[in-house]
This record gives structure tokens, sequence and C-alpha cells, in this order.
């Protein structure tokens, strides 16, 4: 963590814990109040435990244009960045450049390179333009195989990079306890995730977009975290039927992968457009400008992955069937590849900052920089 932004978060933190107006809120300020001091590890589990619900910011009497200029809020969002960035290590400077409009538009033309140059070698050029003649199975344009080899070689890359950055996170803010410790607090930090509990504020919603309570944007995230879930419930569920059960795509409208897919790429869309129409409405004072760049990036990316997933279902009856599920692809793969270094990962820091919050409270509130 930079120095400076560090002495400043020590400085307003350090009021706040004076104050404790707000220690009603969330869960921040009364796991502010049980340290003494402040090193960086406690700040990124203080700024991942935040869900930038802004009602500290609204309600505080210190906040600009006082001369105290408190804004928990801004100051959180930028430590999370800089967090994001320490933890993701080598790897997340490798591919932060893929993560600019410039390096995504990049990797995409070149991922749907390869996926084109993949299904010409294993199905042939009839796999591109055929049509028309009923519901079509993605493995006319793609083997199998192939398909099955770039999505494990890229998602399990994915995977080891966010899990290597998530263990370095928990052992860096102390988190190792007992199995059973461990299995509680997780289990309770899964349901405060699934529920957004902190996303409430003080109880009557989110202070966002303009400083009043509301509701609308923990639902919104409701209908991208599940509808992101259901997505992968459905390929899940397309695993069990062609894998298990013998029956290969393409499936019928009112079977569990493409129910499921299709629900769930509604929610993505409409979840993605309502965000980012409350994050063009937002008060910029209480958020970081940088983070904000990153914030709209995740939501096109989820957006497009919704869109193009609708897209492939609703022309597989076409001769547009192979062009839009070589985009749908090369949109997934290059999401697997660059998603270590997006602002995707605030997921698991957030579950383990949520874990650690529980582990802390369960151990008598002595746990403390």
């Amino acid at each position: 963590m930079q120095p400076a932004l560090e002495a400043e978060a020590n400085r307003q933190l350090a009021i706040c814990n004076a104050c404790r107006y707000c220690e009603g809120y969330c869960a921040v300020y009364p796991a502010l109040e049980r340290r003494r001091g402040l090193s960086p590890a406690d700040l990124f589990q203080l700024a991942n435990l935040c869900h930038d619900c802004r009602a500290c910011y609204y309600a505080c009497m210190y906040a600009p244009p006082h001369e105290f200029a408190l804004n928990p809020p801004a100051l959180f969002s930028e430590i999370r960045r800089q967090s994001y960035d320490e933890l993701a290590g080598r790897p997340g400077r490798v591919l932060r450049p893929l993560t600019k409009a410039a390096g995504v538009s990049i990797a995409f033309i070149g991922v749907a390179a390869v996926v084109v140059a993949v299904g010409l070698a294993t199905v042939g050029k009839a796999g591109l333009s055929s049509g028309g003649h009923g519901p079509q199975s993605p493995y006319a344009v793609v083997s199998y195989p192939a398909l099955l080899g770039l999505g494990l070689g890229t998602g399990v890359a994915a995977l080891v990079l966010m899990a290597r950055a998530a263990r370095r996170y928990w052992w860096g803010v102390g988190g190792g306890a007992g199995l059973l410790r461990l299995a509680g607090a997780f289990l309770g930090a899964g349901a405060d995730a699934g529920s957004l509990r902190y996303l409430r504020g003080g109880g009557e919603g989110c202070d966002y977009p303009d400083g009043r309570p509301s509701a609308p944007r923990r639902y919104l995230h409701h209908l991208v975290a599940y509808g992101f879930a259901l997505c992968l419930a459905a390929t899940a569920a397309a695993s069990v039927e062609q894998d298990l059960l013998g029956k290969h795509p393409p499936y019928g409208f009112w079977s569990v992968p493409v129910l499921a897919g299709t629900t769930g790429g509604v929610g993505l869309v409409v979840g993605t457009v309502g965000l980012a129409v409350l994050k063009t409405r937002s008060d910029p004072g209480p958020g970081d400008p940088a983070m904000a760049v990153r914030d709209y990036g995740l939501l096109f990316g989820l957006f497009f992955l919704g869109a193009s997933g609708l897209a492939v279902l609703g022309l597989r009856t076409t001769a547009l069937f192979g062009t839009v599920l070589v985009i749908h692809l090369a949109a997934v793969l290059t999401c697997f590849v660059i998603v270590p270094a997006t602002k995707f990962v605030h997921f698991s820091y957030r579950v383990l900052a949520l874990a650690k919050d529980r582990i802390e409270l369960g151990s008598g509130g002595s746990a403390g920089g």
C-alpha cells in the first residue's frame, strides 16, 4: 500500500473510531473498534468488509466540506483497488494491460481467431455457416474435446491465480483458525454475501445513488449474482445431461440447461444495465474514479456474456448460429484469461473478509492489528 494512502487512512479512521456514530450501519465500524492500531493488512480487511453502501458518508458530520474531510467509502474503494493489484502479484501485472479497452479488444480478437481455427480444424468450414434445419449443437462448430480443452485450460488457470491471491489475502489478515470455526465462519459469510446483508445501510437500504436509502441496488446485485450462478448451473446441468445421462445437445427450451441459461442470461442483462444506470446517476464524491472505471468494465463484461449467450439461444436455428457462438465462446474464454486482474475478484475477497470478521467475533472480539 502506498505510504500516503496508509497515512490518510489512519488519519480518517482514527477520527471515525473516536466518533463511533456509524457503528450500527455495517460490520466495518465494530471491526475498526476492535483494533488498537491499523496495519496495511487491517486496512485491507476493513476495506473489503465495506460494501460501499455509503450510509456513513451521508450521515457523517465531518464529511466534506468539513475540515476533517472524512470520506470512508472513497478511502476504502481506493484501498480495495490497491489490494487487488498487490494480491494479484506478478500474474496480475502481466494481465493488467489486457483489462484496458484496447487490451480487451486485442485479447477478444485473438481468442476468437483461436476458436475459429480450432473449429475449422475439428469440424470444418460448414460448421460456421450451417443453419435453417432446427436447433443446432455447439459441437457442429467446435468439437467437444476441443471445446472442453479450451474451457478447462483457461478456466483452471484463472481459478488457480484467483485461489493464490485469495490465499495471500487470508493469511495476510491472519485468518487461520480451527476447522470447525472455519466451517462456521464461512457458512455465515456465505449467508451474509448471498443476502447482501451489508448493502442495507442502516436498515432502510443503500444510500445510492443520491444519498437517500433505497433497495434497487441490492436487488440488481442479486440479479447479477444469481444470474451468473444460473449460467454456471446451466453448464453443469448440460454436463450431467451429456456425460451421465447420454443426452447430447441441442436441448429443448424446457430443459434444465436451457431454462437455467436463459433465466441467468436475462438476469445478467437486466442487472448489469440497471447497475450501470444507477452508477451514471451516483454521486462521484464518495467514490474512487479509478475503481469506477473497473466497475464499468465488469458490468460491460457480464452484460456481454449474458447478451451473447441469449443471442446463441435465439439464433440457433439460423445461419448466424456459428458466428454468434464463436463470439460468445470468445467472450467467455477472454473473461477466463483476464478475470484474475479484474474487479470480478472482489467477491472472493468480500467473502473472506466476512469470514474473518465472524472469526473475530467468535473469539470475543480480541483479534486486531
